[in-house]
């Protein structure tokens, strides 16, 4: 079971590779962004049950369901102050309306920014609980990239409210997290018993 987590955890950390390259397919380039998030759940339960730790998935599968609800939240209220700015500025001339003039009737309202809160909050919350899930697969692994790959991403959530500096430390926590995977050695006996 602990072969079949390594290998999963490595397929889906490595997906985000070929969904960056395929972004422009329509319907492969969004499962190519799904895919990598249930190989890497999968991965996780195979842990907790090999590491005797459930913990290890439960918070990976919370910190999941926090970051997807909060985008999708944060999303539909987005998308609520368009469609607002859209209507009050077809009431005006578009050709006479100036870029500050935009950003004024977008955020007016307010709720581009409480979109804004509600996303960066949900992320926040969401990869505090990745980090702690990598934590222990660390601790139980002993393979402390984990633990490091977790600390990025949640520092990386934290980060985004500078200048998306955030995207940086995150893709750094992303390529630790590889090198976490590869560096995990299958069980010999097991890979006896199946050749």
């Amino acid at each position: 079971m602990k072969n079949q987590a390594i290998t999963l955890g490595r397929i889906g950390i490595l997906i985000p590779i070929a969904a960056v390259l395929l972004f422009w397919v329509p319907v492969i380039g969004q499962l190519l962004g799904i895919v990598p998030i249930v190989l890497l759940l999968i991965s996780h339960h195979k842990f907790s049950k090999v590491y005797e730790n459930p913990e290890i998935f439960k918070k990976m599968l919370t910190g999941v369901i926090v970051f997807v609800v909060g985008a999708i939240i944060g999303g539909i209220i987005l998308a609520i102050a368009v469609g607002t700015a859209a209507l009050t500025l077809s009431a005006h001339d578009p050709e006479t309306m100036g870029l500050s003039q935009l950003t004024d009737v977008l955020f007016q309202s307010g709720l581009s920014i409480f979109a804004g809160i509600i996303i960066l909050v949900a992320s926040i919350i969401g990869a505090y609980l990745i980090f702690q899930s990598l934590k222990a697969l660390a601790e139980k692994s002993g393979i402390n990239y984990f633990k490091t790959a977790g600390l990025l991403y949640f520092i990386g959530a934290i980060g985004v409210i500078v200048f998306f500096l955030g995207a940086i430390v995150s893709f750094v926590g992303w390529i630790i997290h590889i090198v976490a995977y590869f560096s995990l050695k299958p069980d010999k006996e097991a890979v006896v018993e199946e050749g």
